[in-house]
């Protein structure tokens, strides 16, 4: 992530985006979201290690050994995130798709 300083122009942004790619992803943003990009960056894979661990765990109370669950769960995620990155689809749209409707569901769920 990069935010435009005052005395950077075009060239310089260009510059700076083509060496940041270079190591993955740079994308552009106002100067007054960069607490939020901090944030979301620093934090966000706690937060998917911990559902990482609650999935790996919930397999593993069914009967899965644990690496065979562990490697499960993050294989979800790994593959949820392609399918969000590569769809350009939201979130909520490709849950729809892989989950079952009310209605659907039988009295003991």
């Amino acid at each position: 992530m990069l935010a435009r300083g005052q005395r950077a122009g075009d060239a310089e942004v260009a510059l700076a985006k083509k060496l940041f790619d270079t190591v993955g992803l740079c994308l552009e943003v106002e100067d007054k979201l960069m607490d939020a990009v901090t944030s979301l960056g620093a934090s966000g894979p706690a937060f998917v290690y911990v559902m990482i661990e609650a999935m790996a765990d919930g397999g593993v109370m069914m009967g899965l050994p644990r690496p065979v669950a562990l490697q499960m769960a993050a294989q979800v995620f790994q593959g949820a995130a392609r399918m969000v990155l590569s769809t350009g689809f939201h979130p909520a749209a490709l849950k729809d798709q892989v989950t079952t409707p009310p209605a659907a569901r039988s009295p003991a769920s």
